[in-house]
């Protein structure tokens, strides 16, 4: 498969072409010397290549061919090509030469072969049989300049009665085409389009209807004598090709003859091969010599691509392709359940089961006609004198029988002879009615006619395949099954390399044997053991680099299991390059395979912080940045990550820098996240030095230490820990960013911080299900949402069930591997609810909110107390209210925080020690008490809340009783409007402390951050409605027309303040399923209340119209007022 389409030949191309050609020596045959073609039975055929006999001598035609009785009186003479007499050059011919046709004796060769481009746009050549397979790859590779394939894959089987059902068929095509879109493989057909090839070519012209910027090479492996119409077909004439369309159209197109098969117009490229004949269409093992080069399946130096042939249904000629391909290694896939030939193997496979035990045979497969013993008969020794030396030699002779009848394959399967030839002569007669009058004949092993040689030659082949040595090639594929097609082809190449490495590896050490005895003296056994150990170190090594192929291969069809059995085998020595092989894994998006990375040790530090890159290094991210965020993955369709990147180029984002990274993740997740990505320690530094960020928990610092000179390891483990951390985090993050959730998975399982890594991720793919365009990307965001979100819950409670204080103390704690963001701050902007909602986060929660309050008095009964404790401001809490004990002194050390000093903006849940204010231990606990009552921030919403309802009544006082201007008696403004402005002026410098700090870091996300609430806003237009209204209350002091102007600025203030204490309202969690359920009520009142507005104002539009007002006299009572307005349609 290849994104780019075949080149096409033009004019100057075709020339150039024809020069290449001629450079290679490809010619074609001919056929030149007669030679008599007799039929079967001994009699003179037609030139239909059927038997005189097969024609009734009542018909005055012949039933095959039709043509008349005279054509085939004049026509009496067929060569064994199948020409007539008349177009040989040599027409001599003598019954009593009895010797065959043969296409080296009979044919000749001739150069400039036909080539070019077909109707379909595909390329073809027309070249000889015996054409060397080196010429066809150096004009596959440099004329045609077709890429490389990663597999070249046969199909062969059934044509003339091949029958599939339908979905059969339609799992077959996708399995081909599922197979070659994602190797870059080479299909390789016989080009007829009947049978197989046929459905090959529908599913070939599905791609190219349905991917448009794929393209499949596809290469027909044809005979051109067996073409129908080839002549005609290759003429690159237009008007040629309309005018046979025409004869086509108007029914005079010639009948096929037996012998020749329409051309499958689907494949990109034919090798029209020629023997000199016509209408035969057997290559012999030209097939499989050209895949076995292709392959380099032989070659020394080369390591061979992976070649498989595909099996489906077939007949004799199947037979033949198989064994020709098991003999020279190639694996051959039978698909099950096709019919006659492919069953007839899975059927012999099971009956010969008793050989799958490869280990009680040799592992060298028997050749047809070899056998296993010569007798020896005798023995006699010759001395022979030179009278011109002083040298005599003598040499020892044996005299061997050789018996036939000990032929090896016939012993290995004599008790299934019989049934085996039984079996197959069935399967051959079964669909072809000529043959089965012979059954008899050709089943028996001894006879001398040449059906039965011809058929006790194909039991031999059947014998050959079944063999302990060779039966391990064939594979066979259920298409009713579940398993995929491209891992059972995978598996099959495995095993035969790795079978392929083991003979190697044998014969080698026999060779090695060899030389070694030839020696004199025989060397020591340090020399032997010192050869066989650099021997076993080569072969490994080619072993490795072949393996580390076949891994690509794996990878690119998510072949983990077959990838973990026989390429990997647990361990990452059995491969090259084992971190391209990584990275490859990861930017194709396998996460089993990462993951498989990841189990047998491989170290991502060392591939991406390569070189101590990550201490020593002014871009330690350079690598990171161009493997994993290249512009292709950034701007790839599966992640709207370029969505969220600002650049000058509306099309074509990137990522190029960390800054770029770091901006991008302040966009998702929110500017509350300090920078996670620097270039160097320098750059951590000076950043977390400037945010007051150098205290830190020794298991977070990242600061680089200086090592002791004495021992140099001593702080390598952790630094290497916090550095496989960090890239970790890198990982995960780069995964969802990409929306690669399968391969996040794999690395959120060997991270540190796991929560908090789940809850951006629920951040960041929420973020992206807001700009997906289209449903299903939406909802693969939300559903990969919802499971990391489920990740962190079920994290949580994990740890709420082993330690409910440190559980809290997770949910709070400020991660500084996460930008110094907390578990519940990430929830609370992912709007996680059902995290919130968690006992864990909720008693984190509670803490603090009644901070050393006990949490005891979140419940009902013990609130008499906390109301007490309120109205006495504070002075009976201590008496009243339960405080938390305080923490243990041992060895008079001083308690220590549980959470980071310039981390969470909140009380610590755990009590720390108290301050000694006198020396009286009552007294001291007394004022530590209540300035723990007071620093709860239960407390101070309540003080909030009376504030707000006190400033709301004093307000409401103020414009209703005491709003005048001045006057002589009352020169000054009351003291409940002086007391007014001061609370609003509080509530203004409380309202800027929270603007300033808001968790955002910079100004734009703190206005961002601020305006997002509804309540803020109506905060911050209800401070500027009281300010300019106190302007005008002054500036209009003078005039009390104008001193409304004030009244109505306040009014409309205090009614905003008013409406903001909703705020204080919905908290309250007894009202919220109710104010969820009045909100929906007023989404669907809404479109009653339009449907009333419209019928109401069409109706009072049309009354009203009806009355004609510009005209009072037409009413009877003149003194009634016929103005009109706009306002009376109601």
């Amino acid at each position: 498969m290849s994104k780019n389409p075949p080149r096409k030949l033009d004019p100057m191309n075709k020339e150039k072409s024809t020069n290449v050609f001629n450079e290679l020596n490809i010619r074609y045959r001919v056929c030149f010397k007669f030679g008599r073609k007799e039929s079967e039975v001994g009699k003179d055929v037609c030139v239909c290549n059927n038997s005189r006999r097969s024609r009734e001598e009542t018909e005055k035609v012949c039933g095959f061919c039709n043509k008349p009785r005279s054509d085939h009186d004049k026509e009496e003479d067929i060569c064994v090509c199948n020409k007539r007499r008349g177009s040989h050059k040599d027409k001599s011919y003598s019954d009593s030469e009895g010797v065959a046709w043969a296409m080296e004796r009979n044919t000749k060769e001739i150069t400039k072969p036909e080539h070019g481009i077909l109707p379909n746009g595909a390329l073809f050549l027309r070249l000889a049989l015996d054409t060397p397979v080196a010429k066809v790859e150096k004009l596959l590779s440099e004329v045609w300049e077709i890429s490389k394939p990663r597999l070249i894959m046969s199909v062969i089987g059934g044509a003339k009665y091949f029958t599939l059902s339908d979905r059969l068929e339609s799992n077959f095509m996708n399995g081909i085409i599922e197979v070659a879109l994602k190797s870059d493989a080479w299909l390789i057909t016989n080009g007829y389009n009947v049978g197989i090839v046929q459905l090959v070519g529908q599913a070939i012209n599905k791609v190219k209807f349905t991917k448009l910027d794929k393209h499949i090479t596809a290469i027909g492996l044809c005979k051109w004598g067996s073409i129908k119409d080839v002549e005609t077909l290759i003429k690159s004439d237009k008007q040629q090709t309309k005018k046979s369309g025409e004869e086509r159209n108007s029914g005079t197109e010639r009948k096929r003859e037996s012998g020749e098969h329409d051309l499958e117009m689907n494949h990109s490229h034919y090798l029209m091969l020629d023997d000199g004949s016509f209408r035969f269409y057997s290559t012999e093992d030209y097939r499989t010599q050209l895949c076995v080069h292709l392959a380099k399946l032989h070659h020394e130096t080369d390591f061979p691509l992976p070649v498989v042939t595909i099996v489906v249904e077939g007949g004799r000629d199947t037979i033949r392709n198989i064994y020709y391909d098991l003999h020279d290694n190639i694996p051959v896939i039978i698909i099950d359940g096709s019919g006659r030939v492919a069953d007839f193997f899975k059927r012999w496979l099971l009956y010969t089961k008793e050989f799958d035990e490869a280990s009680k045979y040799p592992q060298y497969p028997y050749e047809i006609g070899e056998i296993d013993k010569a007798t020896p008969v005798k023995a006699f020794s010759a001395t022979t004198d030179d009278t011109n030396s002083s040298k005599t030699g003598t040499h020892t002779y044996f005299e061997v029988q050789l018996d036939a009848s000990r032929n090896t394959l016939k012993g290995m399967f004599e008790s299934y002879d019989e049934r085996l030839r039984k079996d197959l002569q069935f399967l051959l007669s079964r669909n072809d009615p000529s043959k089965g009058k012979k059954s008899n004949d050709i089943s028996n092993s001894n006879s001398k006619d040449p059906e039965s040689i011809k058929f006790n030659k194909m039991v031999q082949q059947v014998m050959y395949c079944l063999q302990p040595a060779v039966r391990s090639g064939i594979a066979v594929f259920n298409l009713n099954s579940d398993d995929n097609l491209s891992e059972t082809i995978f598996r099959t190449v495995c095993k035969s390399r790795q079978k392929y490495f083991e003979r190697k590896e044998s014969d080698e050490n026999e060779t090695m044997e060899r030389s070694l005895r030839k020696y004199k003296p025989q060397p020591t056994p340090y020399v032997k053991q010192h050869h066989e150990d650099s021997r076993q170190h080569v072969n490994r090594r080619d072993q490795n680099a072949q393996r580390s192929q076949l891994l690509q291969l794996a990878m690119d069809w998510d072949c983990i299991n077959v990838a973990k059995e026989l390429i990997l085998q647990n361990s990452l020595d059995n491969i090259l390059n084992e971190e391209k092989a990584f990275v490859n894994a990861l930017t194709k998006d396998l996460p089993e395979f990462a993951y498989e990375f990841l189990k047998l040790g491989i170290d991502p530090p060392e591939i991406f912080f390569e070189n101590d890159a990550f201490s020593g290094s002014e871009n330690r991210y350079r690598k990171l940045l161009e493997c994993l965020y290249n512009d292709d993955a950034v701007n790839s369709h599966k992640t709207q990550l370029s969505a969220f990147i600002e650049s000058d180029d509306a099309v074509r984002k990137h990522i190029h820098t960390t800054d770029d990274l770091n901006d991008v993740l302040a966009t998702l997740v929110g500017d509350y996240m300090h920078k996670l990505y620097f270039d160097s320690n320098k750059d951590v530094s000076e950043y977390r030095e400037s945010w007051g960020l150098i205290e830190q928990n020794i298991d977070q610092n990242i600061e680089q230490k200086p090592i002791n000179a004495q021992n140099p390891d001593h702080h390598d483990k952790p630094n290497k820990e916090i550095v496989f951390d960090i890239i970790m985090r890198d990982l995960f993050i780069w995964a969802i960013l990409m929306n690669h959730t399968e391969m996040a998975q794999v690395f959120l399982s060997h991270m540190k911080y796991r929560i908090c890594a789940a809850l951006i991720a629920t951040k960041i793919l929420k973020q992206y299900f807001q700009k997906a365009p289209y449903g299903d990307l939406k909802d693969s965001y939300e559903k990969n949402a919802k499971y990391f979100e489920e990740y962190a819950i079920a994290c949580i409670k994990l740890c709420e069930k082993n330690n409910t204080d440190q559980a809290c103390e997770i949910v709070l704690q400020r991660i500084e591997l996460y930008g110094n963001v907390t578990c519940l701050q990430i929830a609370a902007d992912a709007k996680d609810k059902l995290f919130i909602a968690t006992p864990c986060c909720v008693q984190a929660m509670d803490n603090i909110w009644y901070n050393n309050i006990h949490p005891e008095h979140s419940k009902k009964r013990n609130g008499i107390a906390m109301a007490i404790g309120l109205f006495s401001l504070g002075l009976l809490a201590p008496f009243c209210v339960t405080f938390r004990d305080p923490p243990k002194i041992l060895n008079n050390e001083k308690p220590k925080r549980s959470l980071q000093p310039y981390g969470i903006d909140y009380s610590d849940p755990y009590p720390s020690g108290s301050r000694r204010y006198t020396k009286y231990p009552p007294i001291n606990n007394y004022i530590q008490r209540l300035k723990y009552f007071h620093q709860a921030l239960h407390i101070k919403y309540c003080y909030h809340c009376l504030n707000y309802c006190f400033f709301l009544l004093l307000f409401s006082y103020v414009l209703l009783f005491n709003f005048q201007p001045p006057t002589s008696s009352i020169p000054c403004i009351h003291w409940t409007e002086i007391v007014t402005i001061m609370l609003v002026s509080t509530m203004l410098i409380e309202e800027i402390h929270y603007f300033v700090s808001q968790d955002s870091i910079t100004l734009s996300g703190k206005f961002e951050c601020y305006f997002r609430d509804l309540f803020k806003i109506m905060t911050l237009i209800g401070f500027i409605l009281f300010y300019i209204g106190l302007i005008l209350r002054f500036t209009h002091a003078d005039d009390k027309n104008e001193f409304v102007a004030a009244r109505v600025v306040w009014a409309i203030d205090v009614e905003l303040w008013w409406l903001r204490s909703l705020a204080f309202i919905i908290v309250i969690p007894s009202l919220g399923p109710h104010l969820v359920a009045i909100g929906k009520m007023l989404k669907d009142l809404l479109f009653f209340m339009c449907i009333i507005a419209i019928v109401m104002t069409g109706y009072g539009v049309a009354s009203r119209s009806m009355v004609y007002y510009s005209n009072p006299t037409l009413f009877n009572d003149t003194t009634t007022d016929t103005s009109f307005d706009g306002r009376s349609i109601f």
